[in-house]
């Protein structure tokens, strides 16, 4: 089993597209695009934190019908877009579904949008974080903070540890 992660997918959001610069025509090509680079990259077995953003429905068949075309167990640090409780996101197929920031390990915090602000920003921790999509924010600043908003991630997971690994230095 692998762990991965990624953040603001916005499936079905057809405005993300040029909000975002996103290399497609529309968001039908988006949504089999992002299935396929999920697909080839999640094993069934893996799991798959969703940094926030998953989509802009708030149809529970539409979210289900979403989580069962992606491989992997899926769990969601719920973003601004992703406004139903967290339970419905569990009975949609999320093993888990939280609106705070989780540590899925001890010193490796979750969130959906980053911090604003320096002095919450501990150098033994490491961030992982969504929400800006391609722009810059304060904690880019920082090697201990990693966004992974699909745009600066090649639009697929990351594996979770190889990057921790990384950020450890």
């Amino acid at each position: 089993m692998k762990r991965f992660i990624i953040a603001d997918l916005h499936f079905g959001h057809e405005n993300i597209i040029k909000y975002e610069a996103r290399p497609f025509n529309n968001r039908i090509e988006m949504d089999k695009r992002l299935i396929e680079l999920w697909n080839s990259t999640v094993g069934k077995d893996d799991v798959v934190y969703i940094l926030g953003d998953f989509t802009l429905s708030r149809s529970k068949i539409t979210i289900k019908n979403l989580l069962d075309l992606l491989n992997g167990r899926k769990v969601l640090i719920m973003g601004n877009h992703d406004t139903r409780k967290p339970k419905d996101y569990i009975e949609c197929g999320f093993v888990y579904a939280s609106r705070k920031p989780i540590m899925v390990e001890p010193g490796v915090i979750l969130m959906h949008e980053p911090f604003d602000d320096a002095n919450y920003i501990m150098s033994n921790y490491i961030y992982f974080f969504g929400h800006v999509h391609a722009n810059k924010t304060l904690m880019d600043e920082y090697p201990n903070c990693m966004c992974v908003s699909v745009e600066r991630i090649d639009y697929r997971p990351i594996d979770l540890d190889k990057y921790i690994k990384k950020l450890r230095g």
